[in-house]
């Protein structure tokens, strides 16, 4: 079992704000594209995923960037 520890971020108000300054905002759709990042302890964006509309991203590509940043919590 994976023991990571990590904050999520919920875009929710202002709708789409920190959507639009990572570039994700679909404006004329009103919604975000299915994007996935992971931002260092120094607000630096170490890795990122954008998958097709309508196509779940799935886990595994995230968990591994997170595994990578921080492999001491990682084993079991």
């Amino acid at each position: 079992a994976r023991k990571l520890h990590f904050p999520l971020l919920a875009d929710f108000e202002p709708k789409g704000a920190v959507a639009r300054s990572y570039g994700v905002y679909r404006a004329a759709d009103g919604f975000t594209e299915r994007a996935l990042f992971v931002i260092d302890a120094e607000g630096v964006i170490s890795w990122s995923y954008v998958s097709p509309v309508g196509v779940n991203p799935g886990a595994e590509g995230i968990l591994a960037a997170l595994e990578a940043l921080h492999p001491e919590e990682s084993k079991p």
